[in-house]
């Protein structure tokens, strides 16, 4: 069976066609090689998921279904060393369902972050290439971890070697978070043995407590 794209169309949707981008239009028919009348399944980046057909550069709106967000974890994390390493991050994270990403600046990390632009569509490309309906938020600007909200869990040597529930899951820097930085009495989780690479140790954490 041929692939049946998925494309993130933004809101607010009027009447029964959706406009598409010249990028998503020249992809759509010089990559995919796709005509007028094929199907394709879109989403809103908010919920609502549709199965429409192809047009001249817009889809015609078919049957359309809200679909919940899949998880509430907002995941707080040291940016990587380099632009490669936080897409695949980025990437990675929004196909897991992650609900919300922040950056997190450290005693000991970089940064340096993409541009929000730049990290947006990445995000728009793992929601499409995952099929997913809700788009995974980002932050901006930079926030240390004395900042973040909520049932905070920090990923830190020598604590709890069980997945936790939480709302919000820190992850520092290859060096690791500094004794300063760690509040006392935090609730603290070790990922295991082995030192993780950030983008690593940030699948494993969102992996572990969407399993649960």
């Amino acid at each position: 069976m041929k692939h049946t794209p998925h494309l993130v169309v933004g809101a607010p949707w009027d009447g029964s066609k959706l406009p598409l981008s010249v990028i998503q239009w020249r992809h759509i028919t010089k990559v995919l090689r796709m005509k007028s009348g094929q199907p394709v399944t879109y989403t809103d980046g908010l919920g609502t998921m549709g199965q429409g057909m192809l047009g001249p550069q817009m889809i015609e709106r078919g049957v359309e279904t809200t679909v919940e967000r899949p998880s509430r974890l907002t995941l707080a994390v040291a940016p990587p060393a380099n632009r490669d390493r936080q897409r695949f991050l980025v990437e990675k994270l929004a196909e897991l369902g992650v609900a919300r990403l922040v950056w997190l600046e450290t005693d000991r990390g970089q940064e340096r972050v993409a541009n929000p632009a730049k990290v947006f569509s990445w995000v728009m490309a793992a929601v499409e290439q995952s099929r997913g309906a809700h788009l995974m938020e980002t932050s901006d600007d930079l926030v240390r971890l004395s900042d973040l909200d909520g049932d905070l869990v920090i990923c830190h040597p020598g604590g709890d070697a069980d997945p936790m529930d939480a709302d919000v899951v820190a992850i520092g820097p290859e060096g690791g978070f500094s004794d300063n930085e760690v509040p006392t009495g935090a609730r603290l989780w070790d990922l295991g043995p082995t030192i993780l690479r950030v983008e690593t140790a940030a699948i494993v954490a969102a992996t572990s407590i969407r399993s649960k």
